[in-house]
């Protein structure tokens, strides 16, 4: 599997220089967020992550700078709160969809990734004690099959993933919502930081609990994040290769499934530690081999 890399990783740019600096790197492939570069004027509220609409030019510089730089955008953020408390926010989110979902169309990706969302009002990715309640799952869920019916009229398959902080928060919870929608248009994402909660990032847990969300997701898995997790009681994300995920090990179960797609590194932030981070995915690679 090629190696890519989230541009949101990466301090906002032009689209120019931000293509350049990750091809650079070594990177062969982006999940490109809109939040990215400067051309789409848009900045995130922690609420809504897509824009109402990007400009031809925008699209233009974009398209450029990802032949120029050989870098396949392959996936478009199209995250949102879809689940937050106030119903005007979840229509806003999702009439931003249409115009964002064109937008990444023309930027020529296969996949469009969603948030499942939060109760948390001001952090679509915050946690809620609310983001168990029926209620919570009934607005996320009319939220999703909106976004799945522009989807399926653009010919574009949506992507979600478990978080601890969202709806979503357990392998189980996304094959359910997968199996409630019952459209080929939706998959996962597969984001092996993401599968633990608070008390569970201990190493000892790392093998089984990637094992069992493969077991549950298979092979509706399209996209894989290589981001790392510590050690600890809490929930603290970190760079791929500073914290406790095997990557290896998850290298080999995606190849025993014949996962067809690419691994995108996330949660680097840090360009001194993008080269490293891409050697240590590589090499995990080759020592998968001898699993």
């Amino acid at each position: 599997m090629r190696c890519g890399i989230c541009t949101t990783d990466v301090k906002p740019a032009s689209a120019d220089v931000i293509f350049r600096k990750i091809r650079g790197w070594g990177f062969e492939c982006v999940q490109f967020s809109f939040v990215s570069v400067i051309e789409s004027n848009f900045i995130e509220d922690g609420r809504i992550e897509i824009p109402w609409s990007v400009s031809a030019a925008a699209i233009d510089a974009i398209i450029r700078a990802s032949e120029k730089y050989g870098l396949s955008i392959e996936a478009v953020n199209g995250t949102y709160n879809m689940a937050h408390p106030e119903k005007n926010v979840r229509d806003e989110g999702a009439a931003r969809f249409v115009g964002f979902a064109e937008a990444a169309k023309a930027l020529g990706a296969k996949y469009i990734t969603l948030c499942s969302g939060s109760r948390n009002r001001a952090n679509l990715w915050g946690y809620s004690p609310e983001n168990n309640t029926a209620d919570a799952w009934r607005d996320m869920a009319d939220s999703m099959k909106r976004v799945v019916d522009i989807a399926e009229k653009l010919d574009m398959t949506l992507a979600i993933e478990s978080e601890a902080g969202n709806i979503i928060s357990t392998p189980e919870k996304a094959r359910q919502i997968m199996d409630e929608i019952g459209s080929p248009r939706l998959k996962m994402i597969i984001d092996f930081a993401n599968l633990f909660h608070a008390g569970e990032a201990y190493r000892e847990n790392v093998r089984p609990t990637i094992k069992h969300a493969i077991d549950v997701f298979g092979h509706d898995i399209v996209i894989a994040h290589g981001k790392d997790i510590k050690e600890g009681d809490g929930i603290e994300f970190t760079g791929t290769g500073e914290g406790i995920v095997d990557f290896a090990y998850c290298a080999k179960l995606l190849n025993d499934i014949g996962y067809g797609g690419d691994m995108f590194l996330h949660g680097i932030y840090d360009e001194e530690k993008m080269v490293s981070a891409r050697e240590h995915w590589l090499n995990a690679e080759k020592e998968a081999l001898s699993i």
